[in-house]
């Protein structure tokens, strides 16, 4: 903060004061005393709202580089795993890394989308079931976050399944900020969570399922988010795309 903001505060008091005294006839230094008051007043707010945004400023700063040290701490060896993945010599091998990338994934999404008790989880298409009838199912307990089990199975034979599969057949994301405002068909059976984020973990014409982070509060997830979580569902869908 520079002394503009200080002079601009006491030429404000200063005008202030003026005008609410002025013809009271009151003696000149008790006039002054209250100019000075009201300037010693408005500088210490001007200081304190200075100090709550450096303090802002800081915390920001600091949140940031967690955040980055968090990134790194699980992209470094996911991208070590997306590499074995490729030049894995037997399919037992690639398999079992695959099922490393889909915890990792998972895991990473739930601590670095939204508030720490976000939960985040991957919903699997469940092979050799017929049109119509297909499901996606949360299989080898692939969830994390707080210490609630997510749905695990949605069935195109209901609403709230036929929605998520067709997310996952054109490609896309949603992003609900309030299920209470969902039509009644479309809200969760229970009320473990109040918003959550859904993509499509695809590649090319290849559909493996539903990345979703749900959090227990309306504004704890944000359109923002949606793109990051697009970027590990891209991510597990390269990882999964692998079948040599």
């Amino acid at each position: 903060m520079g002394w503009g903001a200080f002079s601009a505060g006491t030429l404000a008091v200063l005008a202030y004061v003026a005008q609410m005294v002025i013809g009271l006839g009151m003696p000149t230094w008790l006039f002054w005393l209250i100019v000075g008051i009201g300037c010693l007043a408005t500088l210490a707010t001007v200081w304190l709202a200075n100090r709550r945004v450096t303090t802002a400023n800081e915390a920001a700063k600091a949140a940031t580089k967690n955040q980055r040290r968090a990134f790194e701490d699980v992209l470094v060896p996911l991208a070590s795993n997306l590499g074995e993945i490729v030049s894995s010599s037997t399919k037992a091998e690639r398999v079992a890394l695959q099922q490393q990338t889909k915890q990792a994934i998972v895991s990473l999404t739930a601590t670095l989308i939204g508030p720490p008790d976000a939960r985040a989880c991957f919903l699997e298409q469940v092979p050799g079931t017929a049109a119509g009838h297909r499901e996606v199912k949360c299989r080898n307990s692939l969830w994390s976050g707080r210490n609630v089990a997510p749905v695990t199975t949605f069935r195109e034979t209901d609403l709230r399944g036929k929605e998520l599969l067709k997310l996952l057949d054109d490609g896309t994301s949603t992003f609900v900020e309030d299920v209470d405002k969902l039509p009644d068909a479309l809200k969760p059976d229970s009320d473990t969570y109040k918003t959550y984020i859904a993509c499509a973990v695809t590649v090319g014409n290849e559909s493996f399922g539903i990345l979703a982070v749900d959090c227990l509060r309306p504004g704890d997830l944000h359109k923002d988010d949606v793109t990051m979580v697009g970027v590990f569902a891209r991510m597990l869908g390269v990882a999964l795309a692998v079948k040599k």
